[in-house]
């Protein structure tokens, strides 16, 4: 383990680093970049408009394979967010709540390693399913969506000491607290695995598709009109003027192969009061289990 004054960095006990291999493409998926590359120059508009249909779509619904006792210890609870009667998870009583805002394609239980040691320190702590994700309905889910069901879970409880996210969660988290009308100041926020910039992310899928020209412009004109402001400008990194947070905490592994650690560094080089924990071999998923991890996110607060 590295120290050095904002920056510390943890290696993992693996004897390699996590890999994901890299499999072969699904036929359908080899269809799809074949149809962008043949059709999307000659209907760029309607190639454009499927493409946002794949991108706010998760194509996995995240279930729990085998059930534990934080799991069954959950209280369930519903709350409404527009049409949406979103599901919602609460562990302890503490009057100290720490929010838990998972990531694309999971749910919120699947940060549940971080709640023993919360209890331990007697906090509550709520966690709840996005828009189209685990036990909440939808098919399909936006930034402005997910971010809007994480400021009606704040407003359901009245405000929060502190949030740790994941991934997606964690522009999710900043957008909403960013567009918060109600003046709720949040003491420790935790971003683990996030993306800073939402133009990296429309990037790396246009190139997934292989979208031709006249598509990723089109693309970013129906992403910039859902979110609000231009895609240059979608950078949490710049979003700290804007908030009322405290301390932050960062960790990011640096072989993350979904998430480039880069991001990490440059929310790091924004954002005043907030440090960097490191991790080398856990990954873009096991990092939030890892007891090194959880140990350090759970001593944050």
């Amino acid at each position: 383990m590295e120290v050095a004054n904002n920056y510390e960095l943890i290696i993992s006990d693996h004897p390699k680093p996590e890999v994901r291999l890299r499999r072969p493409k699904p036929l359908a998926f080899r269809f799809v970049r074949l149809g962008f590359k043949t059709f999307g120059t000659l209907f760029p508009v309607r190639a454009a408009q499927y493409a946002f249909k794949l991108f706010t779509t998760p194509r996995i619904n995240a279930t729990h394979k085998t059930s534990d006792t934080v799991l069954e210890k959950a209280r369930i609870f519903e709350f409404l967010y527009g049409k949406y009667l979103l599901k919602g998870y609460e562990w302890g009583s503490g009057d100290r709540t720490v929010l838990l805002v998972h990531g694309w394609r999971s749910r919120g239980t699947a940060l549940r390693s971080f709640v023993p040691g919360l209890l331990a320190k007697g906090y509550r702590i709520v966690a709840f399913d996005a828009p189209a994700h685990g036990n909440s309905p939808g098919k399909r889910t936006t930034l402005p969506q997910f971010s809007g069901a994480v400021r009606a879970v704040l407003n359901h409880l009245g405000g929060v000491e502190g949030v740790i996210t994941h991934s997606f969660g964690g522009p999710s988290t900043i957008f909403a607290l960013r567009a918060q009308e109600e003046d709720f100041s949040i003491n420790k926020v935790v971003l683990i695995s996030t993306p800073s910039s939402l133009e990296n992310m429309a990037d790396g899928f246009m190139n997934a598709v292989n979208a031709p020209m006249p598509v990723v412009k089109e693309f970013y004109r129906i992403l910039e009109n859902r979110i609000g402001i231009p895609l240059s400008q979608a950078h949490i990194s710049k979003f700290y003027p804007a908030l009322d947070i405290g301390q932050t905490l960062l960790v990011h592994d640096e072989m993350d192969e979904i998430v480039p650690f880069n991001e990490a560094e440059s929310i790091l080089n924004q954002w005043p009061d907030t440090r960097l924990v490191a991790t080398s071999g856990y990954g873009h998923y096991k990092i939030m289990k890892n007891p090194d991890v959880v140990e350090r996110v759970v001593n944050f607060f």
